[in-house]
């Protein structure tokens, strides 16, 4: 599903730009200086799994000694197709050289075509690669180190490279910077990260939820959210309960969707809402009447109770309240379609 046309317009919802990875890179950077002073080498890239994309795909926070060429294809191909990458990101912890890969595995790393395509002409013959990841076991990215005189990749620089994992994860973690923007919604909070191809993702600590899993929630509401250019309205479940739904611009043209339920704003109610939607939409009693199959009287005994609850004294005055408390519904979606 692919809804590139509606997600970069997120980022001016709130005056917020594409986020940067500078202060990831700054850390990598400072990282790799210190272990650079303990182990010669000749070449590495430090890269982070860009899980904001919703693809394999990793960006280079730091590097030495590879050609964009060679750092497009560990990034991409490399990640994706190589089966040294595949063992390490599925079943080996630590660090691992070309001749671990020989000797431990029975897999003739040089023989790829990662190896004999783009690392053995740039002038490598013998490296490392390490997958990091946080405490809780969440993958961040990879570190990858060459040489050219395999002599150079011994037992010691490997068991170095080993003692820098838990620095490195953390530089590498790119959603370090969304988690704590959605740790601010709240511990019971649901939150998905939405990527610009539409992939859905949980974030770490707030499960999704039964209305963000359905795929076509979180895509609808960031379709009326980029064409409103508001980012929080309320949300009425089908079974009439009031949810609060927040967008976050992420990086990459991402959104991160966050959704609670909360208790009903003001004392309103469902039905209260709905019409406090359409009078700050501008529409008179009796057409909010029809699109609610409600006669223009009720609708007015409801709007003389919004305005006794929200304090207010004219139309006018609930349609600023209405806006400037985040009380508008989200689109549609308060009549259950998500479309």
């Amino acid at each position: 599903m692919h809804i590139t046309a509606v997600l970069p317009n997120l980022a001016a919802v709130d005056g917020q730009g594409v986020v940067e990875h500078d202060d990831d890179s700054s850390r990598a950077a400072a990282a790799m200086r210190v272990l650079r002073e303990l182990i010669p080498w000749d070449g590495y890239a430090l890269s982070a799994w860009d899980a904001e994309s919703g693809t394999h795909r990793h960006v280079t926070l730091t590097s030495e000694g590879y050609s964009a060429e060679l750092q497009e294809h560990m990034n991409d191909a490399f990640v994706e197709h190589n089966p040294g990458f595949h063992l390490l990101h599925t079943r080996v912890p630590r660090a691992l050289r070309w001749s671990d890969l020989a000797h431990d595995w029975q897999m003739k790393f040089d023989r790829t075509y990662s190896a004999e395509g783009f690392l053995i002409p740039a002038g490598f013959h013998e490296g490392a690669t390490m997958c990091l990841r946080l405490p809780d076991g969440r993958y961040t990215g990879a570190l990858h180190i060459s040489w050219a005189k395999a002599k150079n990749a011994s037992d010691e620089a490997r068991g170095l490279i080993e003692g820098f994992q838990p620095v490195l994860a953390r530089a590498c973690d790119l959603l370090d910077s969304a988690q704590r923007r959605v740790n601010r919604l709240g511990a019971d909070a649901h939150a998905v990260l939405l990527s610009r191809a539409g992939a859905i993702t949980e974030m770490p600590g707030h499960v999704a939820g039964p209305h963000l899993l359905n795929e076509a929630f979180p895509v609808a509401v960031a379709r009326h959210a980029a064409a409103l250019r508001r980012r929080r309205y309320l949300w009425i479940a089908p079974e009439g309960t009031c949810h609060r739904v927040e967008l976050i611009p992420g990086g990459g043209g991402s959104v991160i969707i966050g959704e609670q339920q909360i208790p009903w704003p003001f004392g309103l109610s469902s039905r209260e809402a709905q019409i406090l939607h359409w009078v700050s939409e501008g529409y008179s009693n009796p057409e909010i009447g029809e699109r609610l199959y409600i006669s223009p009287r009720t609708v007015s005994t409801h709007i003389e109770h919004i305005l006794d609850k929200l304090g207010c004294q004219s139309r006018t005055q609930l349609a600023r309240l209405a806006v400037e408390a985040d009380l508008l519904l989200i689109g549609e979606l308060y009549e259950g379609r998500f479309a």
